[in-house]
């Protein structure tokens, strides 16, 4: 079992575990393992030594994925733990940018949110769970916001499990009303064999909104399902990946009866390749291809069917610094997009900026 579970940390990650910038850079392929990983799966933890890592973004919030957090873990025999600050969680708070589908003027994310981690080693399996808590009030304006959600998840060998559950998720303000989501739900597994990762997973969630006078004027709800399979192939410390899934989405609102139905099919691929002993460059292609579809209906009216759709080819590119157990991870942006103007310079080069020490 423990040659097992060489060959899945090998496939899942060829050189030091690093940065959300890494992730990025690799076009957040379903077969890396990462410090970043471990905020959806937390069995992830277990299988990487002692770390402390920080990442930049904005000190507002809001998204997950472009605010500032760090987080570091600690062995203790068997078992680890973990305190994260800072990072937005999907599962409690932000799942598809929730709140802001609310229609507020103005609504807040989670609040300095904070992590507690857990985990285990028990004979051949890790185990891990994760507690996420946030909560702010300002009493002179009558503004609230609360969340609370937990993450669960082992490895065994080439098996991977986890289940996240957002228990809950509100938000207030004098003005606008109120924002209570509902009990969003993740879960999913994956397998590795050989050079293959073959992955799932369903994500559930939705919110209610009333504004200042009571009145309900959201009903939102939404279905994810996506499968996924990686083919990683490695060389000398370097990787070259590639990978396919398909993703059905289905959202309802049924205040305006609106529903939106989307179904494509991702492809990606990427490279990591250690261009120094001290130096790593990494970058990836991701698109919608052959099946990407989406119809959007108010009532019995359509008011958007497109299959396939617009232009998705996205490219992100990065690097790593390394110093003995010290790791700097960058990502340039403004390659790929609408905005994108393909320039290298102080606004893109490092735009997102990650360091991590390994103890």
């Amino acid at each position: 079992m423990k040659k097992v579970l060489l060959v899945v940390v090998a496939l899942a990650s060829t050189n030091a575990f690093a940065t959300r910038a890494r992730v990025n850079a690799l076009g957040n392929s379903p077969h890396l393992v990462d410090t970043q990983t471990v905020y959806s799966n937390p069995a992830d933890m277990m299988i990487m030594g002692d770390y402390v890592t920080m990442e930049t973004g904005t000190t507002a919030g809001g998204a997950e994925g472009a605010n500032a957090e760090g987080m570091v873990t600690r062995s203790m025999g068997d078992s680890k733990m973990g305190l994260s600050l800072g990072h937005q969680s999907k599962n409690a708070s932000a799942t598809w940018g929730l709140r802001a589908l609310a229609g507020f003027a103005t609504i807040k994310s989670q609040q300095n949110p904070v992590e507690f981690s857990y985990g285990m080693k028990t004979a051949d399996m890790n185990w891990a769970a994760t507690l996420v808590y946030s909560n702010y009030n300002d009493k002179v304006a009558s503004e609230k916001e609360s969340s609370m959600g937990i993450r669960t998840g082992l490895r065994m060998g080439a098996l991977d499990a986890k289940l996240n559950i957002g228990l809950t998720n509100t938000y207030e303000n004098a003005t606008d009303g109120k924002f209570k989501g509902n009990m969003g739900l993740t879960a999913g597994a994956g397998y590795a064999m050989d050079n293959l990762y073959v992955s799932g997973a369903v994500t559930m969630a939705g919110f209610k909104a009333e504004n200042a006078a009571g009145t309900e004027t959201k009903d939102y709800s939404a279905t994810e399902i996506a499968a996924s399979a990686v083919s990683s192939h490695k060389k000398d410390g370097n990787e070259f990946f590639y990978g396919a899934g398909l993703t059905s989405v289905n959202t309802k609102e049924k205040v305006a009866d609106s529903k939106t139905t989307q179904l494509y099919l991702p492809v990606w691929m990427g490279l990591e390749v250690d261009a120094a002993s001290w130096l790593t460059v990494r970058g990836s292609v991701t698109q919608k291809t052959l099946i990407n579809s989406t119809k959007v209906e108010t009532g019995a009216t359509t008011t958007t069917e497109t299959a396939p759709g617009a232009n998705s080819t996205a490219v992100a590119v990065g690097a790593g610094m390394k110093w003995n157990k010290l790791t700097l991870d960058g990502s340039l942006t403004g390659l790929s997009g609408a905005a994108a103007n393909q320039k290298v310079d102080g606004t893109n080069l490092l735009g997102q900026v990650g360091v991590t020490y390994m103890f």
